[in-house]
């Protein structure tokens, strides 16, 4: 098979370079499209296939017009509108439209030239807002391709693996059904070893002052003003005073941070991170999250609590507004960012998310779980779900009263477990050892994948 793989760090093009390097040897094709040209360098330097973005753009001719390639983009990938590729993008922020159609045109006229050379068999990006993510996952879908999205979860074999789309249900409904003895003690072991461990899946971000990031800082810099000078998403500046604000923030939330009142019931909420791509490009509607939060207080009876956690990967990156805003209800309550997670869970009611992985968290201590965002876990019968935020008035009450059934919870994270792979994508383990994995399991992903598209339908992975 031919994979493709879309990269835009130099520390992705690096890691999944030695995934495609694994997958070369055991007699597969690879080649990779990255945004930085020293990536690209990089990985033909190793002897591997691989293409700058920038440098196809160069080396295509301008289109005839610019307002026609915009309609064709639009026609043949069925977006509602162009804006819709680029709106999440960090680069077209305070741009001109007429910037952001330039560059998001190019792109795709890039993409279509590299999935014509290539003629990948899968496609293989990282999830995110970038435009180069989302316009080679429009082609591929267009020419058919299979897509692999890599996602991480909580479970024994942590790998997700989504063909074609980024939002849908981890397995069908009608896989649910009663387990054997044995299938039950899986079950069992796997609960009982994760809420044992008590630990979070991701690590908490760390926001010091230290020589590593000077280092990073100058990298960029040097970059920036040499080979890279083209890469949209190499801001150096913007990286440093991003460092220095996060860095202030951190310490300038302390006082807003309170402590949980042991003689009031509450709700835990977990913030999700604001700019992540599935609030950013799948569920929009999600983004300001103090205004789900004020609804979920205002529903909450008399009596009760609702008790904020930022996202690990979030801390003093909140702004101070926001902090301010979420604390003006009188029954809200934030708490301190590495406050356990399993304990508030443990203490709660209930539990209210919007797609966060704590909601799958809370069914393990068969906590009621309110969903907002349709999570992949979302709409078996094991958790209560808001189709609408006209529903919060009324969901909210009836979450206190609901109850899910612990034989459905078990049996849905049974068919979980059976749908996941080994292996993490690069966020959360760049070794070599994850890269053989993750090879692994992509394999047999694509193999499943490929053959379905092509009519012979095999039997899905499991474990």
């Amino acid at each position: 098979m031919r994979f493709l793989f879309t990269t835009l760090q130099t520390y992705e093009s690096a890691f999944y370079g030695t995934v495609g390097e694994e997958l070369v040897r055991r007699g597969h094709e690879a080649a990779h499209v990255t945004v930085s040209r020293a990536s690209a360098h990089e990985l033909r330097r190793r002897g591997i296939r691989a293409t700058c973005l920038m440098d196809v753009v160069a080396g295509l001719p301008p289109p005839d017009s610019l307002a026609r390639e915009v309609a064709r983009i639009e026609e043949t990938y069925g977006v509602p509108t162009i804006r819709d590729v680029y709106r999440a993008d960090r680069p077209c922020e305070g741009k001109p439209e007429s910037w952001c159609l330039a560059r998001t045109v190019d792109h795709f006229r890039a993409l279509e030239h590299v999935f014509d050379e290539v003629d990948p068999e899968v496609l293989v990006p990282e999830v995110g807002n970038e435009t180069i993510r989302v316009a080679s996952h429009l082609i591929a879908l267009e020419r058919r391709v299979p897509v692999l999205f890599l996602f991480y979860t909580i479970f024994p074999n942590p790998l997700r693996l989504y063909v074609d789309t980024l939002h849908a249900p981890i397995v069908p409904p009608d896989e649910l059904r009663p387990l054997t003895s044995d299938e039950r003690d899986e079950v069992a072991a796997f609960i009982r070893a994760f809420t044992d461990r008590a630990t979070p899946i991701r690590d908490y971000r760390r926001v010091p002052i230290e020589w590593r990031r000077v280092k990073v800082f100058a990298g960029h810099l040097a970059r920036r003003r040499g080979e890279d000078r083209d890469n949209d998403y190499l801001r150096p500046w913007r990286l440093l005073r991003l460092n220095v604000s996060e860095w202030t923030r951190a310490r300038a939330a302390r006082p807003f941070y309170d402590t949980i009142d042991t003689g009031r019931p509450f709700v835990y909420f977990p913030l999700h991170v604001t700019d992540d791509y599935k609030i950013m490009r799948v569920i929009p509607h999600c983004v300001d999250q103090a205004s789900i939060v004020e609804q979920i207080a205002d529903a909450l009876p008399p009596g009760y609590d609702l008790v904020l956690k930022e996202h690990p990967m979030s801390v003093g990156r909140n702004s101070i507004a926001l902090l301010r805003r979420l604390r003006k209800r009188a029954n809200v309550r934030l708490v301190r960012p590495h406050t356990s997670t399993h304990d508030l869970v443990r203490r709660s009611a209930a539990v209210a998310v919007i797609s966060s992985t704590v909601g799958l968290e809370a069914l393990l201590y068969e906590k009621p779980v309110l969903t907002l965002g349709e999570p992949f876990y979302g709409g078996y019968g094991i958790t209560l779900d808001c189709a609408s935020f006209a529903e919060i008035r009324e969901k909210v009450p009836a979450l206190l009263r609901f109850r899910p059934d612990p034989e459905r919870i078990r049996s849905f994270l049974y068919a979980a477990m059976q749908h996941c792979y080994p292996g993490a994508p690069v966020l959360v383990d760049r070794s070599d050892e994850n890269a053989a994995r993750l090879a692994d399991s992509i394999e047999r992903a694509a193999q499943t994948a490929v053959s379905e598209r092509r009519g012979r339908a095999e039997p899905a992975f499991a474990r």
